[in-house]
């Protein structure tokens, strides 16, 4: 597994550039399964969380309005879930380096939520241990507050610009970047955009929304392209490749000119 080399705040989160996270996910995927790099393919999410990181996968309901979609132990101990039969929350003795999935993501229709979970808490392990390791006396920002877990919530929300508030925030807003540039690597998002625009007869540009019919229709057809080629949602793809500036709003073009 290849670790993470930053800085770290006070309370040892990743002190670390979106670009840099982006570095690390291509770096993480040249070392996991490098032909993955040569074509633009999906990721093997399960395999990549299982036998690369090397965690263990159970599926427990976390809360009563399957919100908590994942959870990562970072610590030997108990967690709170609920009993499927009687839906009383009950206590779980979990090792370390379990990862805790809601059930329900296995169901088809949450095909992309439960690849994009999987990749949310194995980005947790990747570079938070440091936040929720025993010794760190100013690490409680778990869902939980206490120092052995990680929780996901049912929404990705690093779209947002907005700083965040807190260490919570940032943790997860941080591995859900982190969990879009493993699944969606940039050097082969590059090539795939390159391929949608040499279908098209164009150069590969940048897209901006607003300025002619053309463009536009590029920024609906693009995210479904690539959410197809690396089977993630359209959501996703959307905000993965508004990130990189791949595709913008006019009133926004004049920062990226």
């Amino acid at each position: 597994m290849l670790e993470l080399t930053t800085s770290y705040t006070f309370s040892k989160v990743p002190n670390i550039t979106y670009d840099a996270l982006d570095d690390y996910a291509d770096n993480v995927i040249r070392d996991a399964m490098p032909n993955a790099l040569n074509t633009p393919t999906a990721i093997d999410a399960a395999w990549f969380v299982e036998f690369y990181l090397g965690l263990d996968i159970i599926y427990q309901r976390l809360s009563y309005d399957r919100q908590i979609l994942g959870m990562t132990a970072f610590n030997t101990g108990f967690v709170q879930t609920l009993n499927e039969s009687t839906g009383k929350p009950e206590p779980m003795y979990v090792n370390e380096g379990t990862v805790i999935i809601e059930p329900s993501l296995t169901h088809k229709r949450n095909t992309h939520r439960h690849r994009f979970t999987y990749m949310h808490e194995g980005a947790h392990w990747l570079i938070h241990r440091p936040a929720f390791s025993k010794d760190n006396p100013y690490g409680s920002i778990g869902k939980f507050d206490n120092q052995y877990l990680a929780a996901k919530e049912g929404r990705i929300d690093y779209s947002r610009s907005q700083s965040e508030r807190n260490d919570s925030e940032r943790i997860e807003r941080q591995a859900d970047f982190l969990a879009a540039a493993l699944l969606m690597p940039k050097t082969p998002l590059r090539m795939a955009y390159r391929d949608f625009f040499k279908f098209y007869g164009d150069k590969p540009r940048r897209i901006v929304r607003g300025v002619n019919s053309l463009d536009n229709g590029y920024a609906t057809q693009l995210p479904e392209y690539i959410s197809k080629i690396f089977n993630v949602s359209k959501r996703a793809a959307l905000i993965r490749l508004e990130k990189l500036g791949a595709i913008v709003d006019k009133q926004s073009f004049r920062n990226y000119a």
